[in-house]
């Protein structure tokens, strides 16, 4: 082979390289964004998605036939439920405030200074905010 020939297919598995990187790259970092925006929304919706899988088996029950709701103590009405008492929903949105308002600034603080281009960070941030 030409020495010239040589040159233009390593260029070429090179660039196929290239590709091949950037594109593991790219599956990676957005793997780890997903994973980020999942952790900072988890952070601040923990207090509400026990309420939500409490509502949704009462809603559950509810819906059941009339002996389950008879042997289930679950089967009375939301309204009833300890947990749904106006207390403790202003306890839970306390919680969910406190973490808007703690938590995410955090958050947000820290990624600043790891991401010092405001573009790369306007496109990070834009999910969460």
């Amino acid at each position: 082979m030409h020495p010239s020939q040589q040159i233009c297919e390593f260029s070429r598995s090179c660039k196929g390289l290239k590709i091949g990187f950037g594109l593991e790259l790219e599956k990676s970092l957005k793997t780890t964004c997903e994973e980020f925006i999942m952790s900072v929304t988890k952070l601040v919706v923990e207090p509400l998605l026990s309420f939500v899988t409490k509502v949704t088996a009462v809603k559950v029950a509810l819906s059941g036939s009339q002996n389950q709701k008879l042997e289930s103590g679950i089967a009375k009405p939301l309204k009833d439920h300890a947990f749904a008492s106006p207390e403790k929903i202003a306890e839970l949105l306390q919680k969910v405030g406190t973490a808007i308002d703690e938590a995410l600034p955090r958050v947000l603080a820290k990624m600043r200074l790891y991401l010092q281009n405001s573009s790369t960070r306007a496109i990070l941030f834009k999910p969460i905010k």
